[in-house]
This record gives C-alpha cells, sequence and structure tokens, in this order.
C-alpha cells in the first residue's frame, strides 16, 4: 500500500499557528483563570513567525498530503493578507477583548483553516479548511459574553454560516457525482474529455459552490448577517473575518471556478457577473443610510466583495491578478480603518456612531488623519492604495469585455464618495461639545497597528508595482504557467 506523501513544508506556516495555540493553552494550565497578556503577545510572535517563513517558501512551490495541498505563490500571497488580519487581532484584542489561552487558540485556528482553505486543491480539503475557519469565527462573534449584541452576532453567524456550509457540500457533492474525481485538476480533465454525460450536474454543481461561497464573501442576497456580526462582534475579530474571510473565500473561489471547472463549459460567468453588480450597487447605497461606523464600514465591506468578485467575472489572468492586488490594498484599508475604531472604543463601543466623531480632528489628530487617510483609500482617491486596486479590476473588466462590469464599478464608486467622505468632514468640524466621548487614551498596540497600515496604505498606492510583480508568479501558479 502506498501511502501519501505529507511534506511538512506545504503547510509550515499552519503548523507554526497550529504549534502556538498547542503552547498557548498549555501554558494556560498554569495560571489563573486561563488568562493573561503575555499569551497574546505569545500569538503575535507564532503569527509573525509564520510571517517569516513565507519568503522562504516563494522559491519553490510545495506539494504534500498526496497532492491535496499546493503552497504556491497564489496560496502564499493569500496568507499573507490573512495573517496579517491575524495579526491585527491580537494587535487590537489586547485592550478591547479579556486576552486569554481561548482567544488566542481560535484566532489561530481560524487562520488556519483560512490558509487551508486557500492551498486545497481538493474537494474534501477545501471542505475541511471551510470548516476549520468556520467554527472558531463562530465562537470570536460572541466573545463578549457580557454584550447583548456580541451573544445575537455569534448567533445568526452560526445559523447563516451552517446553512451556507451545507449549500457548499451539497455543490461539492454534485461536482464528485458528475465527474467521480476529487482533485481540482482531474475534475477539469473529466470535464475537458467527457463534459457532456452529466451537464446538469455540472452546472448545479458550479452554483451551489458559488452561492456557499457567496456567504463567506458576503455577496448580495446572502449578506444578510454581515451588519449584525460585524457590529456586534469584539472590533478586532470584525477586523480579523472581514479581511481573512474575503482572502480565504477569493482563493477558494479562484481556485475551483479557475482550476475545475472551465468557463467555456461550465457557464458560471454569468451568475458571477450578476453577484457582483448586485453586491457593489446594494452596498454602496445600503451604506449611504448607516449612522454607526462598524455597520457602515460593513456595508462597505459588502460592496468592496463586489468589486473583488468582478475580477474573477472577467475570467482572465489579468483579472485574477487585479483581484489579488485588492486583497491585499484591502486587508490595509480596512483593518486601519477598524483600528482606529477600536482605539476609539472603550468597553461600550463609545467610537461606534458616526456622530461621535465630529470635531475628532481637533481632540486626537493622529486618529483623525489616519482615519481619513483610510476612508479615503477605500473611496479609491489617488495616490491611496485602493485607486491602483480597482483601477486594474477595472482594466481587467473592460479587457474581457465586461463594460457594463465596469460602468457598474464606476457607478458604484461614486456613490461610495458621499458615505466615505461624510466621516471625513465630521472629523474636521467644531463640535460644540466640550467632553471628547472617547476614552482619553489608546492601548499602543492600536496605534502600532493604525500605523502599520497606513504605511502599507500609503506606500503600496504610491509604489504598486511593490506588489504588481511577485503577483504575476501568483497569477501564473493558478494557471500552471
Amino acid at each position: 500500500m502506498n501511502f501519501p506523501v505529507i511534506n511538512p513544508l506545504s503547510v509550515l506556516p499552519e503548523i507554526i499557528l497550529l504549534a502556538t495555540s498547542i503552547v498557548a493553552l498549555f501554558i494556560a494550565l498554569f495560571l489563573p483563570d486561563r488568562r493573561g497578556h503575555q499569551l497574546n503577545y505569545l500569538g503575535l510572535v507564532g503569527v509573525l513567525a509564520a510571517i517569516a517563513v513565507l519568503p522562504m517558501l516563494w522559491a519553490k512551490v510545495e506539494v504534500g498530503f498526496g497532492g491535496a495541498i499546493v503552497s504556491d505563490h497564489f496560496a502564499l500571497a493569500m496568507d499573507a493578507a490573512i495573517l496579517v488580519s491575524a495579526l491585527a487581532a491580537f494587535l487590537l484584542g489586547l485592550r478591547e477583548v479579556e486576552p486569554g489561552a481561548d482567544y488566542v487558540a481560535l484566532v489561530l485556528w481560524a487562520a488556519l483553516g483560512m490558509m487551508v482553505l486557500t492551498s486545497a486543491v481538493e474537494l474534501l480539503s477545501i471542505f475541511l479548511g471551510l470548516e476549520v475557519l468556520s467554527l472558531p469565527l463562530y465562537v470570536l462573534a460572541g466573545f463578549r459574553r457580557d454584550r447583548t449584541t456580541s451573544k445575537e452576532a455569534a448567533m445568526k453567524y452560526l445559523l447563516m454560516g451552517a446553512f451556507s456550509s451545507g449549500i457548499f457540500l451539497y455543490g461539492l457533492a454534485f461536482l464528485y457525482g458528475a465527474t467521480g474525481k476529487v482533485s481540482l485538476a482531474s475534475i477539469q480533465a473529466a470535464i475537458l474529455q467527457n463534459f457532456t454525460s452529466h451537464p446538469l450536474f455540472l452546472e448545479i454543481g458550479a452554483g451551489l459552490v458559488a452561492v456557499g461561497l457567496a456567504f463567506k464573501l458576503a455577496l448580495v442576497p446572502f449578506h444578510q448577517w454581515v451588519p449584525d456580526v460585524y457590529e456586534g462582534s469584539p472590533t478586532p475579530v470584525t477586523a480579523f473575518m472581514s479581511v481573512g474571510t474575503k482572502a480565504a473565500a477569493f482563493g477558494a473561489l479562484v481556485r475551483i471556478l479557475t482550476v475545475a471547472l472551465p468557463a467555456g463549459i461550465v457557464h458560471w460567468q454569468p451568475l458571477i457577473a450578476f453577484l457582483a453588480v448586485l453586491t457593489l450597487l446594494f452596498g454602496n447605497l445600503a451604506a449611504l443610510r448607516q449612522t454607526n461606523m462598524k455597520r457602515m464600514l460593513a456595508y462597505s465591506g459588502i460592496a468592496q466583495a463586489g468589486y473583488l468578485v468582478v475580477a474573477i467575472a472577467a475570467n482572465s489572468q489579468m483579472g485574477v491578478g487585479a483581484g489579488m492586488f485588492y486583497v491585499v490594498a484591502y486587508a490595509f484599508m480596512n483593518i486601519g480603518a477598524f483600528a482606529v475604531v477600536a482605539a476609539l472604543s472603550g468597553q461600550n463601543e463609545e467610537g461606534a456612531e458616526i456622530a461621535s466623531y465630529r470635531g475628532l480632528a481637533y481632540r486626537r489628530p493622529w486618529l483623525a488623519v489616519s482615519m481619513t487617510v483610510f476612508l479615503l483609500a477605500l473611496a479609491s482617491i489617488p495616490p491611496l492604495v485602493g485607486f491602483p486596486g480597482k483601477f486594474y479590476i477595472l482594466r481587467a473588466a473592460v479587457s474581457s469585455g465586461g463594460v457594463l462590469l465596469a460602468i457598474a464599478i464606476v457607478v458604484g464608486t461614486m456613490i461610495s464618495l458621499y458615505y466615505y467622505l461624510r466621516p471625513v468632514l465630521l472629523m474636521f468640524t467644531h463640535s460644540e461639545e466640550t467632553e471628547s466621548p472617547f476614552p482619553a487614551t489608546a492601548h499602543w498596540t492600536a496605534h502600532v497597528t493604525v500605523g502599520v497600515m497606513l504605511a502599507g496604505t500609503l506606500v503600496l498606492g504610491i509604489l504598486p508595482g511593490l506588489l504588481t510583480g511577485p503577483l504575476q508568479n501568483a497569477v501564473h501558479a493558478i494557471y500552471g504557467l
């Protein structure tokens, strides 16, 4: 009997995260009530170690577990965005949530599942990654047990997540039933050799898989959980899931649709394009009437997911590359915005209401300027990173003949200017109130997070070539070039 080659290098970052979580749980046995700020620092060290090995793995494609896991440039690029979001979860979590082994382990396990989802090239491994990322997030959403909104967020996320997982698994079953294969490359080969045997199964399977991942990407009409979950979850958890989940779901969707299901045979492009347009228009329109900063950023995230899926709908190397750039850009912009929210929020989330930001520039100029930069970047104002990110997606849509997709991007961006600029104007408007609604000081880690994300937003906006070159290798990895 031949046993599959495991090859630990193919999952080295995941091994580091898992080992760190085990060490944290072991140390907690000797701490009162399993609590301790040092455990959050241990989580930080584990994530930084995982980030440190990514350049080493970049030199060579590693295949493990009998071909079920591939650590290629595409997976490593998505892993970088996921690990940055996990890093923010630990930095911001030192004040926002009660630190301890359970928080550290849950964040690390969720990040591990996200990374498995982006590198899995076999149906069972893909579903395993999806579940490993989902289960810890359900608990993290309700981590603030003293708040009713946090409990409500956990329950809604659990119910909607379980429903979407069932749909996704059903879609995978249809794909296996149509081809008899579990490897993505084998599914494509089976389709190309004998695609007329079960064409209906293929179409149904592709549709259900797309719908299942649409829940994770928060595409309309599968977005209902997002505003309540983002608002109710602790802000560090919201920042983590808003970026990490999108990166993982984007990676899985690209692999499944590009590698396993050729667009010329399985007609998923119209569905993906329709969901993208519906999502970016609805997300921007719904964000116009929000008065809560976290809910506004939630609907903004829905709209940003629409832009991201336009890159997939382009069905080209240019589109995949543009989508990958936008994932990284979104990580810096969005985590930065949530870092400012966390810095201005006490235990009762005082910084959540947009009206409370009035006059912020005269009280906390550093945070006001930083939030301005992040919001303008999300609005795609040059020379910030959001501008080249959206420009690359727009170019990919036009190059593929998707003129309507390009028009939708322009319209959505114009709508978004209103709700992104509204907080900016408030922050630089004098307030008649003498007392600030915000805590007197913010934890130093919140300022560090804001500074790192601000640097990324500015540098990659001015010099996008620093990222486009390496991402070209990642695109080649997907298309086997």
